[in-house]
């Protein structure tokens, strides 16, 4: 098994195991529940983009719209989450 193999099962199991944990804690039916289970996604959208996308060797720009993207749709679904009362 080569490295780069290795890395994305590495990154496949985080995956899995952050799923797992969503699921859990959508259980709980809280307001902090459904904030921790979107920061989750975003984690996951995060892992997916940088590993098996590449854009983590993408360019510098690619890499900073990536992020702002998932910044302005963090802030964006907390915000419609919290202000519509989750």
């Amino acid at each position: 098994m080569t490295w780069i193999s290795k890395r994305l099962t590495v990154f496949w199991l985080v995956l899995v195991v952050v799923s797992v944990l969503s699921f859990e804690s959508s259980l709980f039916g809280s307001k902090a529940a459904g904030a921790i289970v979107i920061v989750i996604g975003l984690l996951k959208a995060w892992i997916v983009g940088s590993e098996f996308m590449e854009i983590r060797s993408a360019p510098l720009v690619l890499r900073a719209l990536f992020g702002a993207w998932l910044v302005v749709l963090g802030a964006a679904l907390l915000g419609v989450f919290y202000i519509l009362g989750g």
